[in-house]
């Protein structure tokens, strides 16, 4: 069994609905869907479109990313973006970053900083409460496959744009530590920035931003150790008990290259709370 790799010690509001390809000039994000919350708070998702035979799994990569296996996938709409401290303020009414309203160690605090410190039991109530803010849509926390296909948007190498590592893609160990207001206190990089001064702000071929590296992300599955039995559906999840570890995916700011593979797979706890762990969402209208 393969845990997550550690560098270091380890409601209801407005909402609008739109559609719009006017998103930045670094997105290739198709069909666009833009979900306005209470207090203007936006959250936008890119549609991941439908595919039949999509190999999922590295047989070049660890034991737990073998075999290889041909999944199919109906649409679905995944979020451009992590969720944000701003969002899940906006959804949750809380701040788990923060102890006693101090923020933890490691945490970049900011609205466009990813919402860190959320087990896999509080992103699944984070998308319970946004079907009853939606309810003309279903949010969940993606399958793991959903994950990596969403990762790969088409490729079959180790990372979006390549199998060598690249610091301008992904915002990773090897970098982080590059920033100068981090040089002392390295953490999370916000979700999208125009300055550029952040590696990582390099869009995938479904538009969609730090996919790998920044924070590792919940998935749905509970973690087996290999794709022996995994179903050819990529929209099903390794449904486990509720005591079963969880998938994690994308590998954070905390750790080195093999782990943001898009392949790579972490297994925790689903209490597990951290400053290296957020989530997205999947988006089915109904």
């Amino acid at each position: 069994m393969k845990s997550m790799k550690y560098w270091r010690g380890s409601i209801l509001g407005v909402l609008l609905l739109t559609t719009s390809s006017a998103f930045a000039a670094t997105s290739h994000c198709k069909n666009p869907t833009e979900i306005t919350l209470d207090g203007d708070v936006k959250m936008k998702f890119c549609e991941i479109p439908a595919a039949n035979g999509v190999l999922i799994g590295s047989e070049n990569g660890e034991a737990d990313e073998k075999p290889v296996k041909a999944r199919d996938f109906k649409s679905f709409q995944m979020g451009q973006f992590t969720v944000t401290q701003q969002q899940y303020k906006a959804v949750m009414g809380e701040e788990p970053w923060k102890e006693n309203g101090t923020v933890k160690s490691y945490v970049q605090e900011g609205d466009n900083n990813p919402a860190v410190y959320v087990s896999y039991i509080q992103a699944k109530q984070f998308a319970r409460v946004m079907n009853l803010i939606d309810p003309s849509a279903r949010y969940r926390l993606p399958t793991e496959a959903e994950f990596e296909y969403s990762a790969r948007a088409g490729t079959m190498t180790n990372y979006y744009w390549g199998d060598e590592i690249d610091p301008s893609y992904v915002y990773y160990w090897e970098n982080s530590r590059g920033v100068a207001e981090y040089a002392r206190n390295v953490t999370t990089c916000p979700v999208a920035a125009l300055d550029r001064k952040y590696p990582g702000y390099c869009a995938n071929d479904f538009g969609l931003m730090h996919m790998l590296g920044n924070v590792w992300q919940w998935t749905a599955d509970a973690y087996v150790n290999s794709y022996t039995n995994a179903p050819t559906d990529g929209n099903v999840a390794v449904a486990g008990d509720a005591g079963s570890l969880r998938v994690m995916r994308g590998g954070s700011w905390n750790d080195g290259a093999q782990y943001v593979r898009s392949a790579n797979r972490g297994s925790v706890a689903p209490d597990l709370r951290d400053g290296i762990v957020g989530f997205r969402l999947v988006r089915t209208p109904r």
